[in-house]
């Protein structure tokens, strides 16, 4: 790891995955001063998945539609019990 970057690491199960962030880049997005940098991190996590399942629900071609939309169902309910609103509320884009 660079010493001007920060180690995240991502585990489910027995799998593991590691990146490397900028450092100071989390900090772009801290809200709350007692959040911490995981929750940061998994934040955006959460963002980045319901963004995709939004774009492959509504914008993409192909596969299972109603499994897809169930899916992409499921992750905007996630998302809301993470974030106190809808996916639609925080990015002002809905359907």
């Amino acid at each position: 790891m660079a010493a001007d970057s920060l180690s995240v690491t991502v585990e489910i199960d027995d799998e593991s995955d590691e990146i490397e962030l900028p450092a100071g880049l989390v900090d772009l997005y801290r809200e709350e001063p007692d959040e911490t940098e995981a929750e940061i991190v998994a934040d955006m996590l959460v963002m980045a998945f319901s963004e995709r399942a939004h774009a492959i629900a509504h914008h993409g071609e192909g596969g299972d539609r109603e499994a897809i939309e169930a899916l992409e169902s499921e992750m905007m309910d996630l998302f809301e019990e993470r974030f106190g609103m809808t996916y639609g509320e925080a990015t002002g884009h809905s359907h």
